[in-house]
């Protein structure tokens, strides 16, 4: 498989996952957050990205700071009890 096409897929399955959240928790954010990165440029990802931090009451620009504060304060994706970040696909996260 394209290794492209596998990330894309992957990055899918978890906007569709983010998008039924009412209320995120940190690690969603996060998770928002690198979409965003990965998918800054204009396009039909791009447009679901940002529906889904509207759908959180949030900018683009609130939902960057409020990560930054995150980071600062210590987070790690491995600290999480959750599997499959988009920064370690590994069990045990």
């Amino acid at each position: 498989m394209n290794p492209m096409f596998a990330q894309r897929s992957s990055d899918q399955a978890l906007l569709y996952r983010l998008a039924e959240i009412g209320t995120p928790s940190a690690y969603d954010k996060i998770h928002l957050a690198a979409l965003m990165m990965r998918y800054r440029e204009a396009g039909e990802f791009h447009d679901h990205v940002n529906l889904v931090v509207k759908s959180w009451n949030l900018t683009p620009r609130q939902l960057f700071v409020q990560t930054r504060e995150i980071w600062a304060n210590g987070f790690h994706p491995d600290s999480m009890s959750e599997s499959g970040s988009s920064w370690d696909a590994s069990s045990g996260e």
